[in-house]
C-alpha cells in the first residue's frame, strides 16, 4: 500500500510538471507550474507593467506601499480569452477567469505605511479536449478526453514603506508563496450506457517563502527610479502528508525609470529578470526552465475631462520569455496594452480597466504551435 502511494504521488508530480502540450495540444502559456502573471495591478498592466515599481497596489515593489497616500482597499478580476493555433490543425479556444491580486493598505503613521497583498505567482488554469479511440476487447470504442487544470501558486506579502524624506520610499516586505494545483483527467465514452466514464483527480500542494526590499527615489518633480529585490527561500511540493520534493522559490530583481515632469503623467521603462531555475527539483527532470528578462515600457498620462471626473489614459507594450517553455523551444511572449481609470465618490471610488493583447510563439522553428490570447482587467479601489 507503500508503495503504491509513494508511485502515485510522483506520478502525479510528474504530471504536473510536464509540458502539457505535448500531451494535450492544450496551451503554450501554461507549461510547467504555470503562467507568471507579474502581481501587477489593472492600472499598471494599463501601461505595460512599466509602472508597476511606483504603484501602490501591484507587489513587485514593497517601497510602492507608501505610494497608497493612506488606507486603501483594492480587488481585480482578469478573464483571459485564449486561442491556441496548431498548424497542423486541431485549433483551441479557452476562457480563463482569474482573480489574480487583492491588496490592502493603512496608513500608520504620516510616513510610514503598513500592507498586505494577495496575489498570483503562477497561475496553471486550463482546459482542453480531444477524440480519441479507445480499444476494449477488440472491440474500437469512441471517446471524448478532458484534461482540466484548476489552481495556482499565490504570494501573501506583507510589507512596511517608510518615507524618511519626500525623496525617498524604502519598504521591506515577507512573503508566503502557496498554492496547489488540481489537475482531473476525465475519458468519456460516446457509448455511455455500456461504458461509464473514467475520472482521475490529483493534487499537490506548494509551500515556500521569500523576503524583499525595495527603494524609489525621486529627482524633484522630473524624474523616478526604483529598485526591488526579491530572496527566495525553500520551497516544497506535497501530495496529501507526502513531501515529493523540495527546491527554492526564485529569486528576482526589478529596475525602473519614469519621467514624472507632467502633471498627473508618468512615462516609464521596467525591466526584470527571476531565477526561475531555482525551481529545478520540483518537478521532472524533463521540464525546460529559463532564467530571462521581463521588459516594458509604457505611460500613463492625464486625459480628458468627463464630466467632473478626470480620465487617465494608459498604453505600453511587454516584451518575455516565459520560464517554462517545450521540450524543444523557448516561449517567447510579446503584449500590447491600453487602458484607462477614473475616480468617483470624490475619490473614494477608483475603477480602472486594462485591454492586452498577448502573442506568444515558440522561438525554435518547426513548432506549430501558436497562442494568442485577449485579457481584460478590471480594478476597484475604495477608501474611507
Amino acid at each position: 500500500m507503500m508503495q503504491r502511494a509513494l508511485t502515485s504521488s510522483f506520478v502525479c508530480l510528474a504530471l504536473l510538471s510536464l509540458p502539457v502540450v505535448v500531451r494535450a495540444q492544450g496551451t503554450l502559456s501554461t507549461q510547467g507550474f504555470g503562467y507568471p502573471t507579474g502581481e501587477m495591478s489593472t492600472r499598471a498592466l494599463g501601461a505595460g507593467g512599466a509602472t508597476s515599481d511606483f504603484d501602490a497596489f501591484s507587489s513587485t515593489n514593497p517601497a510602492s506601499i507608501a505610494a497608497s497616500l493612506g488606507s486603501m482597499l483594492y480587488v481585480q478580476m482578469e478573464p483571459e480569452y485564449r486561442h491556441l493555433t496548431n498548424d497542423n490543425g486541431g485549433n483551441q479556444k479557452n476562457v480563463i477567469a482569474r482573480h489574480p491580486l487583492a491588496a490592502l493598505a493603512v496608513q500608520i503613521r504620516p510616513n510610514l505605511f503598513g500592507g498586505v497583498s494577495v496575489s498570483n505567482f503562477l497561475d496553471r488554469s486550463f482546459e482542453t479536449q480531444e477524440r480519441r479511440t479507445t480499444v476494449i476487447a477488440d472491440t474500437s470504442l469512441a471517446t471524448t478526453n478532458t484534461f482540466k487544470s484548476d489552481g495556482a501558486i499565490g504570494d501573501v506579502r506583507a510589507g512596511l514603506a517608510w518615507t524618511p524624506t519626500s525623496w525617498v520610499r524604502l519598504g521591506v516586505a515577507g512573503h508566503i508563496i502557496s498554492g496547489s494545483n488540481r489537475l482531473r483527467s476525465t475519458e468519456a465514452f460516446d457509448d455511455s450506457v455500456r461504458f461509464a466514464a473514467i475520472a482521475d483527480t490529483q493534487t499537490v500542494t506548494y509551500v515556500g517563502s521569500a523576503l524583499s526590499a525595495g527603494v524609489q527615489l525621486f529627482a524633484g518633480q522630473v524624474a523616478a527610479f526604483a529598485v526591488s529585490y526579491r530572496k527566495g527561500n525553500s520551497m516544497s511540493v506535497k501530495h496529501q502528508d507526502t513531501t515529493l520534493a523540495t527546491a527554492n522559490v526564485p529569486d528576482g530583481i526589478s529596475l525602473s525609470a519614469a519621467f514624472i515632469g507632467i502633471k498627473g503623467s508618468m512615462l516609464a521603462v521596467r525591466t526584470s529578470r527571476d531565477s526561475w531555475t531555482r525551481m529545478e527539483g520540483l518537478g521532472s527532470d524533463s521540464l525546460p526552465i529559463t532564467n530571462s528578462w521581463d521588459t516594458s515600457v509604457g505611460a500613463d498620462v492625464l486625459g480628458p475631462h468627463i464630466g467632473s471626473h478626470v480620465l487617465q489614459l494608459r498604453a505600453g507594450g511587454r516584451w518575455r520569455t516565459l520560464p517554462f517553455g517545450l521540450v524543444n523551444s523557448e516561449i517567447k511572449e510579446r503584449t500590447y496594452n491600453v487602458g484607462g481609470g477614473t475616480l468617483l465618490a470624490q475619490g473614494r471610488l477608483g475603477i480602472d480597466f486594462a485591454a492586452i493583447r498577448s502573442l506568444r510563439t515558440p522561438v525554435a522553428s518547426g513548432v506549430p504551435f501558436r497562442e494568442s490570447a485577449w485579457t481584460m482587467s478590471f480594478g476597484v479601489t475604495v477608501r474611507p
